[in-house]
């Protein structure tokens, strides 16, 4: 007979996978970068390996990723339809990160009811739910298998096999995203509170966590050589150019992060940080912290973007609530109050649903809101059928890889910048072409880059704050070929440059 938690464990399991399918077939389209995962997943069905030298992306260009996540998704798409794929594997990868937690919990606060609300709690973080419900993204993978690594470390001493675990686990990370690079400054983290606190190093978990750290850096080493050589030290911000590296963090505030994260684990997870910092000594709470510390230092730096940040800020927050929470029931029970535990579980869970539930289904109601419509597809798949191969098209950054993906066009800029050495001069000269309001501005960037076809989206409008091209008063120049939501202009003018 099944175990009452395990029960309790496969309906949540089954309510957050059941949510994340609602939002996700709320659409037949994905986000906007979702088509590079898309694409990638085609070309290693179809060839068994990987895109990376592109002639579609800034008309031709070299790809550096790692591609064991698209392997993945190429494996499932042998046998199920490409849409079915990236709209079920990704959520359910990330709805297992529920069992993670619960493994975790369980670890660290020995209450099967701390575990599992904190399992519970961890399917609606709206951060992380909303952000990989549609967009085909790594991370949904990432995040459950970096915290299984966790709970592996923390499993070593009690059987041989979680070295073994933890082995296939770190190599599966370095092999799928630089992300790596957070667990391996949370590790060293937690080596240094277990030596400031003088508790005693197991030498399993040293040489792991040395393995781990070596292996990540020759590996990225390898795989990034090339960006190294381009980029020097800016390759840690992926060639970001300033003024996006600046949206990417302007949204850094606590209003934001209680609304992306959620108060309890926010609240909670500070508190226990701080009680393990000054007042008490718990080597599974520094693991934690090593990793809540690492994730604010890289943020700090900003050499990782808010909202990935956030995502792993938040699946720790949420593990140490299990922790306060754990603490809060047994403080409640040695008081005269413990008559009301009840009624005090029912509080903070009535507090969870209005303070993150409902802005998971908020945020996440808003994401597929955005999510390309009917009309920008069909926009794009006119450009297929009725352009040449050769073709270039501009679009604004966010829609760079539907031109890609769905027309099948080269385009002029999107969102992958390493080993772009002109990666700001473009996003610089991409505005210029949609703002300015004259002929002369316009087209020697237009020849310049052999650009075809204008998109001018609602994306695009509201991007450069637009209702149309403002040069665009001579029809033998700039010939509406496209008129419906979206509108596509087809360049014919050249300038001669004296």
């Amino acid at each position: 007979m099944l175990k009452k938690e395990y029960i309790w464990l496969a309906l949540i399991f089954s309510l957050v996978l059941g949510i994340r399918l609602y939002f996700a077939f709320q659409t037949p389209y994905f986000s906007e970068d979702a088509y590079f995962n898309i694409r990638q997943v085609e070309n290693i069905r179809n060839t068994g390996w990987p895109l990376f030298k592109d002639d579609l992306s800034y008309s031709g260009r070299n790809f550096l990723f790692q591609p064991f996540f698209q392997y993945i998704l190429a494996f499932f798409n042998l046998f199920m339809p490409l849409n079915l794929v990236c709209k079920l594997l990704p959520n359910i990868f990330a709805s297992s990160l529920i069992f993670i937690v619960y493994l975790i919990a369980r670890e660290i606060t020995k209450s099967k009811g701390a575990a599992l609300f904190s399992s519970f709690i961890s399917g609606f973080i709206p951060i992380f739910f909303a952000e990989t419900v549609n967009s085909v993204s790594v991370f949904s993978l990432v995040i459950p298998i970096m915290f299984f690594l966790i709970y592996s470390l923390i499993k070593i001493n009690k059987h041989e096999k979680y070295i073994g675990y933890f082995i296939v686990s770190i190599i599966i990370i370095a092999l799928m995203h630089p992300s790596a690079f957070l667990l391996i400054i949370a590790l060293l983290l937690y080596l240094l509170f277990i030596r400031l606190e003088h508790l005693k190093q197991r030498r399993a978990e040293l040489e792991l966590i040395i393995f781990s750290t070596i292996l990540v850096i020759w590996l990225n080493f390898v795989i990034y050589k090339n960006a190294f050589l381009v980029h020097g030290q800016f390759v840690i911000w992926q060639n970001i150019p300033k003024e996006l590296l600046g949206q990417y963090f302007s949204q850094l505030n606590i209003l934001n992060a209680l609304f992306y994260i959620g108060i309890i684990p926010i609240v909670s997870g500070i508190y226990i940080i701080y009680k393990y910092i000054f007042k008490k000594k718990n080597r599974r709470i520094y693991l934690l912290m090593g990793f809540a510390l690492s994730t604010l230092f890289l943020l700090w730096l900003r050499l990782i973007q808010l909202k990935v940040g956030l995502v792993f800020f938040g699946v720790i927050l949420v593990l140490l609530f299990s922790k306060f929470y754990s603490d809060f029931i047994l403080f409640i029970d040695k008081t005269r109050l413990s008559r009301y535990k009840t009624i005090f579980i029912a509080l903070i869970f009535f507090v969870f649903i209005f303070n993150s539930i409902v802005p998971t289904i908020s945020y996440t109601t808003r994401v597929i809101k955005e999510t390309p419509s009917k009309n920008e597809i069909d926009a794009f798949l006119w450009l297929k059928n009725n352009s040449d191969e050769k073709d270039v098209v501009l679009a604004s950054l966010d829609q760079g890889y539907l031109i890609n993906a769905v027309a099948e066009r080269k385009n002029v800029i999107d969102k992958n910048f390493l080993l772009i050495k002109d990666a700001e001069q473009r996003l610089e000269n991409v505005r210029i072409i949609y703002t300015t309001h004259y002929e002369t501005d316009a087209i020697p960037l237009l020849n310049k880059y052999n650009i075809k076809y204008i998109v001018l989206s609602k994306r695009s409008m509201s991007d450069y704050d637009i209702t149309d091209l403002n040069y665009r008063t001579d029809e033998k120049c700039f010939e509406l070929v496209y008129d419906k939501e979206v509108k596509i202009y087809k360049s014919l003018c050249k300038m001669e440059e004296r």
